[in-house]
C-alpha cells in the first residue's frame, strides 16, 4: 500500500486525524529513528487528540447557540 492508499483507507475508516499528520509523522520517525510501537502510539494519540478537540468545539458551538 502507498501513501495515497493508506491515506484514502485511513478517512474510510473515519481516522482522518491519522491521515492529517501520517506524513509529518513518517518522516520524525525516519528522523528520530522511532520504533514501529512509537509510530503508532503517536498516530494514535493524534487521533484521539483531534477528536477530543473537535468534540470540545462541538460543545463549545451548541452552548453558543443556545446562549443566544
Amino acid at each position: 500500500m502507498n501513501l495515497v492508499e493508506l491515506d484514502h483507507a485511513l478517512r474510510k475508516l473515519r481516522l482522518s486525524g491519522m491521515a492529517a499528520v501520517l506524513e509529518t509523522r513518517l518522516r520524525q520517525a525516519q528522523t528520530d529513528k522511532l520504533t514501529p510501537i512509537d509510530l503508532v502510539s503517536t498516530l494514535v494519540s493524534d487521533e484521539l487528540l483531534r477528536r477530543q478537540d473537535r468534540l470540545l468545539e462541538r460543545r463549545m458551538n451548541r452552548d453558543r447557540k443556545s446562549v443566544v
